[in-house]
């Protein structure tokens, strides 16, 4: 029995007053509920009202041994709802590293964790189950959280990592724990970065996921807009108040279905939209460069800069700096800033000489042009902090394998 004194001094919260609440986890791909998360609420009897525990546990000053013990009976309730409810949805349950680390020094066999108990006693399957490992800061031992995290994979568990993009090493933890599951708190990061940097770091995370085979769950979303842009980042799992408020009971797993479907048919339609224009508008700058360089095909190699010089004037407004390159990658070409101030370009002989060769965007380029014959190249938007803008790289094959590069201003 757990007591815990109210504001007035009273004492009377017991354990049938911690009660877990489950926050439904929508799958974009069938539109309905497949999971909930866990979480912790306490029941006051004189406002008839749930609180959250999220302080209690996120507080490194409190005396772990009843939160951990308040973290037990949860997460025992939540089993417990789980097979009475008959379900076949998965259940992401909060553990912190620290927390783990101080309860299993040496003990470190998987019948000694609480949830394996559980898993066991309620003979609810154990792909039902993920761990999400969160904390915003850790200082045990990163080899032991290690082989905690092993235990639960070996026996079957999913592997989550909470709050990507803030806390504790999060890299770090990506790295040694490869999760199957990476999950970002839109809030956080809206609210720690500003609007490019944002949309930047969301980038690398969905690359990242991709490469790593982890699903992408955003959590925290509250809007249309922010759906839009997680599934823009190719996210498939979404939480949030945007569909349901954590409750003491699950819902019926096609509860947001209908609203889904408008969702994604809006997305597809606009996000259509956006590509089209996209391509049209690249189309529109490969065309110009392609008129305006046609006429190089013929040029003598040693008049070959001089010429190029010649052509500047003709360029599109929206280039920002263009060069060339031999097939080796090496700068032949004076670089050609835009002279943002008073128009025209900037001659820069000081680059010539330069090496791209290992430019991700130039090797693309070469075994395209070789594979394909495909004598263009575009990247996705890129930023340069120095200019404060976003740019995308062009690409083009010229005559005697030489390779243009051109910088393109490139706001969205």
């Amino acid at each position: 029995m757990f007591t815990t004194e109210s504001t007035e001094g009273n004492q009377f919260w017991n354990e049938t007053y911690f009660v877990p609440h489950f926050q439904p986890i929508v799958n974009a791909i069938n539109r309905s509920i497949s999971a909930y998360e866990v979480l912790g609420r306490q029941f006051n009897p004189e406002e008839n009202t749930y609180h959250s525990l999220g302080g209690l546990f996120h507080n490194r000053d409190q005396d772990p041994v009843p939160v951990y013990n308040i973290d037990r009976i949860l997460r025992e309730k939540a089993v417990q709802t789980l097979k009475e409810s008959n379900l076949r949805t998965k259940l992401f349950f909060n553990m912190m590293p620290n927390f783990l680390s101080r309860v299993h020094h040496t003990d470190l066999f998987a019948e000694n964790f609480h949830i394996i108990q559980l898993i066991e006693k309620y003979g609810i399957d154990r792909n039902q189950v993920v761990i999400e490992i969160t904390e915003d800061e850790f200082d045990g031992s990163i080899d032991r959280l290690i082989q905690i995290v092993q235990i639960f994979r070996d026996y079957g568990l999913k592997i989550a990592i909470d709050d990507l993009g803030t806390g504790f090493s999060n890299l770090e933890r990506i790295g040694y724990l490869h999760p199957d599951i990476m999950k970002v708190d839109i809030r956080i990061m809206r609210e720690s970065l500003n609007k490019n940097s944002f949309k930047q770091v969301l980038g690398a995370i969905s690359e990242m996921s991709q490469k790593l085979g982890s699903q992408l769950l955003f959590e925290g979303i509250e809007t249309e807009e922010e759906v839009n842009l997680a599934l823009s980042m190719g996210a498939n799992l979404l939480q949030g108040f945007y569909f349901s408020t954590p409750n003491p009971h699950f819902l019926n797993r096609n509860t947001f279905s209908d609203k889904m479907k408008t969702v994604l048919e809006n997305f597809s339609s606009v996000r259509s939209t956006e590509l089209r224009e996209k391509g049209v508008r690249e189309q529109r700058i490969i065309d110009q460069l392609q008129d305006l360089f046609y006429e190089l095909s013929d040029v003598k190699e040693d008049e070959f800069s001089y010429r190029f010089g010649q052509i500047l004037g003709s360029l599109p407004r929206e280039i920002l700096k263009v060069f060339v390159c031999d097939g080796e990658g090496y700068q032949i070409t004076p670089t050609y800033d835009l002279d943002r101030l008073n128009g025209g370009y900037l001659e820069r002989t000081r680059q010539i000489g330069n090496n791209y060769a290992w430019k991700p965007y130039f090797l693309k380029h070469k075994e395209e042009s070789e594979r394909f014959r495909k004598k263009w190249g575009v990247t996705y938007p890129l930023y340069d902090i120095s200019n404060q803008n976003q740019y995308v790289i062009f690409t083009f094959s010229l005559m005697d394998g030489k390779i243009l590069i051109a910088q393109v201003g490139w706001s969205e």
